[in-house]
């Protein structure tokens, strides 16, 4: 009898080990929430191996992915790796339509002889620290939708150097996609003070106050911004915006008034037009 119990835990225990090393490996984590990190892609249906490799950013090319091999999970748990040789690297660069990964955690990487990086990685994490590094490493999250993650990387910028090229506006960026708009103009009210020709600030000032429904503020905001911009896309931009905002208060006067400065600046197969021409017909 004790023989056959055990038989039957030696078994669990096997059971649950691999359950428990599958389960780690869940992939719940878009490719630009795993910088710096070794990351696994589950098989396929009918398969047995992952793939593994590391990602990084490139702050050239963006975000990569480094082919490192690949492995299956025996019956006691236990990894069987087969490593990529190394004669030549296998670089994918990483797409919004990327599969979704799974990090591979701490002692699993012990397990699997891997370093918590790569030696290689300090190639790419040079200078990383440097305010104009900062502000491209946050436009690069802020331009594939992790503005919470380009957050604290631009304020870190911010406190060195808050009026360093493009940081206040991607900065106030990442709070209006936030929707933490009192934060945006905080941001951009100083950046205006610094350098008050600046359209791109009144454009996201005006997103700010439209954000809030201040309607007064956005249109003042918007006018000024349409007035001293040199390009007629930002323009419609801006334009389209407030157009939208009165469409939303159902105010069909002011909303004419502003479907009229899209039309001048927009270009004919622009997607302002194409959505200001629904909003015309819905607000008939």
């Amino acid at each position: 009898m004790r023989k056959i119990i055990f038989s039957s835990l030696f078994f669990l225990t096997f059971f649950n080990t691999v359950t428990a090393q599958k389960d780690i490996l869940i992939p719940d984590k878009q490719y630009f929430r795993c910088e710096n990190k070794w990351v696994a892609i589950p098989p396929k249906e009918g398969d047995t191996d992952y793939i593994y490799g590391f990602v990084y950013l490139d702050r050239q090319a963006g975000f990569t992915f480094d082919l490192d091999g690949h492995f299956n999970i025996a019956e006691n748990g236990k990894f069987n790796i087969t490593p990529h040789e190394r004669e030549s690297n296998i670089k994918y660069r990483l797409e919004p339509n990327t599969r979704l990964f799974a990090i591979i955690q701490p002692e699993q990487l012990k397990e699997m002889n891997l370093p918590a990086e790569p030696e290689w990685l300090s190639i790419y994490r040079k200078d990383e620290d440097e305010t104009d590094q900062q502000v491209r490493r946050g436009f690069i999250y802020n331009d594939v939708g992790a503005s919470d993650l380009a957050v604290p990387i631009l304020l870190e910028a911010y406190k060195k150097e808050p009026h360093f090229e493009s940081l206040e506006f991607e900065l106030a960026f990442a709070y209006n996609a936030l929707e933490q708009p009192e934060k945006a103009i905080q941001i951009l009210e100083s950046a205006l003070k610094n350098d008050p020709e600046n359209s791109l600030f009144y454009r996201e000032l005006g997103y700010s106050y439209k954000h809030l429904k201040n309607t007064d503020k956005a249109e003042s905001t918007y006018i000024k911004g349409i007035s001293i911009s040199k390009d007629a896309v930002e323009k419609a931009e801006m334009a389209f915006n407030m157009a939208g905002l009165y469409y939303e208060s159902k105010n069909k006067k002011k909303f004419d008034e502003w479907a009229a400065i899209v039309k001048k600046y927009a270009e004919k197969d622009s997607v302002y037009l194409q959505e200001l021409n629904k909003l015309e017909t819905l607000l008939k």
